[in-house]
């Protein structure tokens, strides 16, 4: 027993390398930045991000809860570890750029204790891993298919579903685009094929007919994002795919075996290699979308591959933005255009300093136009009809907006980031934590909803819980706003779950139609259940 607890896994591999980072970074940060402000938001971020990191060391939170666990993960490192480990590797002090970083960090890192208090509580309390559960809504979802791993003809089709809901509803308004913007989520569902076959090895599928289908797969999308010119949908992808990867690895306990992690470093290091051609390609689409929506897809491709190819055009743009920099307002934190949109911790930065400024009338005002914001997103014709007298039009701005307008005035509009820790504090000050360890307990227990216990024990994420671990991991259980995080739990996340049902629900009826898995390992809703396997042709 003592040899077997002493065998690496991966998954404390993984946890170790992150804790290394950390603390490489913090060293790097006080030779790079020895100044009073500098090395307390470094060391505030550095306790913070071990509270956490030990916390999912010592606890199987990852194993038994994996999906609230994987949203708490990813909390602490969009506002606050990704900034340490980012700003290091640039030789960049972690408060260069931040207008208040000691009062933001120390705000975030009090909120994540309280978002790791609270999921202890509820693993320990509410949800003890092992115990049946007893919710009508997972048999349900149970029956409906949701834990049952999709075969790959369903995979398939969802992704050539998703990427055509993708192409025809980006840019469009009313319902029915907001139909297909609502799947197109769909589009990196053959990427679960990989994560399905490292779970159930060749009983899924043969690997080698889905490599080559993939890679052409991406290439299409990858394609069809610089004609759209579209950054987001290429980058949720690149994220998706690479989260399916790390929630693996942190929940993997099978042994370490040093060649493969030498393989995996070549690889890495590969990725490493592309990044700067990748935020060159980042760049480009910027300068090419001022083109956008007066030229046709094939002439946007094209402007962004002449873009791409003059360096000179991509470094005038980045000096462009870098001179925008200590605006009244900006986002800017990372030179680097791929970790400005997975480290929010600027956006956050931005609303406590705004939320700082606010007087009794301000905070009046915020919570006057806070309701009806979240009134807002209901459907216009049902906003008419229950008689709010709102109109989306006259309303078209985020609470970023609001908050920069409460605090300067100027003019709303633009939809500027907000930060839903900013956005209570300045509505309840630090009485918003309290608030707040209530809105994660009510988090943690739908987040896994999306999870489901094996007859073995093991717990197996859902398909839409690996689809939306993007989402999940830079909004789990924060966002932009507080309205708007408990619209995407009510109304998206819901909405999300029925059209990968449906979806499912319509390739199972039509099997004859799609090549692909014969039989597949199913989750068991409730631990009691018996051991079982589904027969499917999708």
């Amino acid at each position: 027993m003592n040899a077997q607890r002493a065998t690496l896994t991966y998954g404390g591999l993984v946890q170790i390398g992150l804790f290394c980072a950390c603390t490489l970074a913090l060293l790097v940060q006080m030779a790079i930045g020895f100044d009073t402000t500098n090395l307390a938001s470094a060391c505030t971020v550095f306790a913070a991000s071990l509270a956490l990191l030990a916390y999912l060391a010592s606890t199987p939170a990852l194993h038994t809860h994996p999906v609230s666990s994987f949203a708490l993960l990813g909390f602490g490192v969009t506002t606050q570890t990704g900034a340490l480990i980012g700003q290091s590797a640039f030789l960049v002090p972690i408060s260069e750029n931040l207008r208040q970083p000691v009062a933001t960090f120390l705000w975030l890192a009090a909120f994540l204790l309280v978002a790791i208090g609270m999921h202890a509580f509820y693993r320990w309390v509410l949800a003890p891993a092992g115990a049946p559960h007893p919710s009508s809504l997972r048999g349900w979802l149970d029956r409906m298919g949701l834990y049952t791993p999709p075969g790959t003809g369903t995979l398939w089709f969802m992704g050539y579903l998703g990427l055509m809901a993708f192409v025809i509803g980006a840019g469009r308004e009313g319902v029915f685009a907001k139909t297909l913007q609502g799947m197109a989520f769909l589009t990196w569902a053959p990427f679960l094929i990989p994560m399905y076959v490292l779970q159930f090895g060749q009983a899924y599928c043969r690997w080698h007919r889905q490599a080559v289908h993939l890679v052409f797969f991406a290439l299409l999308v990858v394609l069809l994002g610089l004609a759209a010119n579209s950054r987001g949908v290429m980058l949720s992808g690149f994220m998706t795919v690479s989260l399916f990867a790390l929630l693996l690895l942190l929940r993997s306990r099978e042994p370490v075996r040093w060649a493969r992690v030498g393989q995996t470093a070549v690889v890495l290091a590969l990725l490493g290699a592309i990044a700067i051609p990748v935020s060159d390609l980042a760049t480009a689409m910027v300068v090419a979308r001022k083109l956008r929506g007066g030229v046709n897809a094939v002439e946007m491709v094209s402007e962004t591959w002449r873009a791409f190819g003059q360096p000179e055009l991509l470094e005038a743009e980045r000096a462009d933005r870098a001179a925008r920099v200590r605006q009244q307002y900006d986002e800017r934190y990372f030179d680097n255009p791929l970790l400005a949109r997975v480290v929010e911790t600027k956006f956050h930065d931005n609303s406590f300093t705004f939320a700082a400024t606010f007087t009794d009338s301000d905070r009046a005002e915020l919570a006057r136009r806070t309701l009806d914001l979240f009134v807002l997103t209901l459907p216009q014709p049902l906003i008419n009809k229950l008689g709010f007298g709102l109109d989306k039009r006259d309303h078209q701005y985020s609470t970023g907006d609001l908050l920069a307008h409460l605090a300067h005035g100027g003019p709303l509009g633009g939809y500027r980031t907000g930060s839903m820790v900013a956005h209570g504090v300045a509505l309840l000050g630090p009485a918003y934590l309290a608030v707040y360890a209530l809105l994660c307990l009510a988090a943690f227990a739908v987040l896994d909803l999306l999870a489901a216990r094996r007859a073995d024990g093991t717990v197996l994420v859902s398909a839409v819980g690996m689809l939306s671990l993007w989402e999940l991991f830079l909004g789990g259980i924060t966002g932009e706003s507080v309205h708007g995080w408990i619209v995407w739990y009510l109304r998206y996340l819901p909405q999300g779950i029925v059209i990968f049902l449906i979806v499912a629900t319509f390739c199972r009826f039509n099997a004859w139609l799609f090549g692909g898995l014969h039989v597949q390992p199913r989750a068991t809703a409730v631990s009691s259940m018996p051991s079982t396997m589904r027969a499917s042709k999708a």
